[in-house]
C-alpha cells in the first residue's frame, strides 16, 4: 500500500485511533474506491447493451435458417465457403404490398433477419409499409429497436405515446423522418387522397411486433380483466373482440 497515503490515515486519525482503526478506514476507503471505478466503467457498457443487439464478432454472419440449424442467441452462421454476393440482396421491396389482404387497407413488408438472413448479427432491419387510401398501421410496439420513418409517397399521419402517456404526432409529407422510440406505442395512418408509401428501419435484427389491440382482444386474458380495465360490460367486450380486423399475416413477402 502507498505509504503516504498509509500516513496521511493515521494523521488524520488523531490520537484517539489506533494504527488498526486506521488501517480499517484505509479498507473501506478503497473498497468504495474500487466499486466506484467498477461503477464508472460498466455504466457505458450497460446502456450500449440496452441500446441495440450487441456488436458482432465477426464482419458478417449470414443466417442458416434451416430446421437443422442449431439454437443460438441470434442465428448460426451459414458456412462462408457457401456464401455469395446473391446472400446480400434482398429484393422484397420492389413491389408493393397487397392492403386488400389486410383488414385495415395498410400492411408491410418485412425485411428483418427472417427474410434476409444477411442481416443476422448485424442489429437493423427493414419494413416498407404500403398504404391504400385511409389505410391503418393499428398501435403497436417493437419491444427490441428503435425505429425510423421516411416517407416516399403521400401523406401519413404518425405518432408515438411517450412512457409519460404523452402523444407526439405530426403529419409527413414526401422525404420527411419521423422516429419512434424503443418500445413506445406508435401508428401510422395514411391521411392523402392517394396511396402512401413509407420505408422503416429499426435497430435490431429481429426487432418483435406487438399488435396493441391483438394483444388485448384476441387472447385468452380473462373477461372480467378487460371488464374492468377498459369500463365495459361483457356484450361491449364480446363486440369489440369480434370487431378486431383478422390483421395481415407477417409472413415473408
Amino acid at each position: 500500500m502507498d505509504v503516504a497515503i498509509m500516513s496521511l490515515l493515521y494523521t488524520s486519525a488523531g490520537s484517539c485511533c489506533s494504527k488498526r482503526q486506521a488501517s480499517q478506514a484505509w479498507k473501506v476507503t478503497f473498497a468504495f474506491a474500487c466499486c466506484t471505478a467498477l461503477l464508472l466503467v460498466a455504466a457505458p457498457a450497460l446502456q450500449m447493451v440496452q441500446a441495440s443487439d450487441a456488436d458482432p464478432l465477426q464482419d458478417f454472419c449470414v443466417a442458416d435458417l434451416s430446421p437443422s440449424a442449431p439454437h443460438v442467441n441470434g442465428l448460426a452462421c451459414k458456412h462462408r465457403a457457401t456464401v455469395t454476393s446473391k446472400d446480400f440482396l434482398f429484393t422484397g421491396f420492389r413491389k408493393a404490398g397487397n392492403v386488400s389482404i389486410s383488414g385495415t387497407n395498410a400492411i408491410p413488408t418485412l425485411g428483418d433477419v427472417h427474410q434476409y438472413p444477411a442481416l443476422n448479427t448485424q442489429g437493423i432491419s427493414h419494413v416498407r409499409l404500403d398504404f391504400g387510401v385511409g389505410g391503418v398501421i393499428p398501435p403497436h410496439i417493437h419491444p427490441l429497436a428503435t425505429e425510423t420513418l421516411f416517407v416516399v409517397q403521400g401523406s401519413i399521419y404518425t405518432g408515438f405515446i411517450s412512457y409519460d402517456n404523452v402523444l407526439y404526432a405530426e403529419v409527413l409529407q414526401q422525404g420527411d423522418v419521423f422516429i419512434f422510440p424503443r418500445a413506445s406505442l406508435h401508428f401510422q395512418i395514411n391521411v392523402g387522397t392517394g396511396p402512401a408509401v413509407t420505408f422503416n428501419s429499426l435497430n435490431s435484427q429481429d426487432p418483435g411486433f406487438l399488435l396493441t389491440a391483438n394483444q388485448l382482444l384476441a387472447t385468452n386474458i380473462s373477461s372480467a380483466v378487460l371488464e374492468a380495465s377498459l369500463g365495459i360490460n361483457s356484450q361491449e367486450l364480446y363486440s369489440l373482440q369480434a370487431s378486431v380486423p383478422s390483421f395481415w399475416s407477417l409472413a415473408a413477402p
